[in-house]
């Protein structure tokens, strides 16, 4: 017995010790704000669950992109960055909703990679008048895109970070709506007044062009220019509806997270969709794609191996199983 218990007791010392050397780190996820964020758990027939960092969780690393976790839920313009921290290991990285003061660091390289990525909207872009610019830029925020729905998070074997986020196949009825209201807007602002009797809907960019020559005939004063200025940039706003409406290819552009890891901010979007084959249950319409995304030099994790346990951890768990056989006999040779 004594032999006995020494061989058990080895064998249960190297598998223990093989077990407690053996490398394992988490993906640990915490949320910011709780009461902003909403889960879809996934498919067409999916349910959305409010509040659930223990449902956001698991639609974040199940695997599933489908299933998803949107970042400020409650409206399309989050006024703060809500979101949620990962940490594995030394690695570390937050993700959470894009604010107006944030659109403000970012917004020309996001324009920039859309013209690069649709270039028949680029020439039409660089037709633009400075100040229609300026006005269509500064509505980036109203897009709705920086409440990103999240479909999954990972780690690579750097530290560096991919996301899936999932969103529609085309944006581009969003897009027009967003330039239609950007016309309401303008007319309602000034450009009604110089037509008389018109509606927006009978003005057409010749139109306006028309009045811009005539009033350029007059003589110069600030209240002029100012009008000038109304109609050119409703007129940039005219063509860029045209040119769109116009356009047979679809828009795919994602949602946009910001993400900061290894003392780096990054914006997380793309303009490569791929199809989802699902629809939410509740519209129909959204997550109908998802977007691949990652820091510069993202290199993938290496798969969880499915090899044999090493021998000392078998003997480990022999020995334990050994001590229980050993105490039951010997309950009964004492009794």
């Amino acid at each position: 017995m004594t032999f006995q218990k020494l061989v058990i007791g080895a064998s249960m010392a190297i598998g223990v010790s093989a077990i407690a050397t053996a490398p394992a780190h988490a993906l640990s996820l915490t949320f910011n704000n709780a009461n902003e964020i909403k889960t879809y758990t996934g498919g067409s027939n999916g349910n959305f669950i409010a509040n659930d960092t223990v449902a956001a969780s698991q639609a974040l690393t199940d695997g599933n992109v489908s299933s998803n976790v949107e970042l400020w839920y409650t409206d399309e313009n989050p006024t703060s960055n809500v979101g949620f921290t990962a940490t594995e290991g030394n690695y570390s990285a937050t993700v959470s909703s894009v604010t107006a003061s944030d659109w403000s660091s970012f917004s020309s390289q996001w324009l920039g990679d859309l013209l690069n990525t649709y270039t028949p909207f680029k020439s039409v872009w660089n037709g633009f008048s400075a100040s229609t610019q300026s006005l269509i830029t500064s509505s980036f925020p109203s897009l709705g895109i920086g409440d990103p729905n999240i479909g999954s998070f990972q780690f690579g074997q750097n530290g560096g970070v991919e996301l899936q986020l999932v969103g529609d196949l085309d944006v581009k009825t969003k897009l027009s709506q967003t330039i239609s209201t950007d016309l309401g807007q303008a007319w309602d602002g000034g450009v009604k007044s110089l037509f008389p009797g018109k509606t927006s809907l009978s003005i057409s960019a010749l139109d306006v062009q028309t009045k811009i020559s005539l009033l350029q005939l007059l003589p110069t004063s600030a209240t002029l220019q100012t009008q000038i200025n109304q109609l050119t940039s409703y007129k940039d706003l005219l063509n860029f509806q045209a040119t769109l409406n116009v356009y047979q290819g679809k828009i795919g552009a994602s949602e946009i997270a910001k993400v900061v890891t290894d003392n780096k901010t990054y914006y997380a979007y793309s303009f490569n969709s791929t199809a989802s084959g699902i629809t939410a249950s509740d519209d129909g319409v959204s997550y109908s794609a998802y977007y691949t995304w990652n820091t510069p030099g993202y290199t993938a994790p290496t798969p969880p191996s499915s090899s044999v346990p090493e021998p000392s951890v078998m003997l480990g768990l022999l020995g334990v199983a050994g001590v229980f056989v050993t105490q039951r006999k010997f309950k009964k040779v004492s009794i």
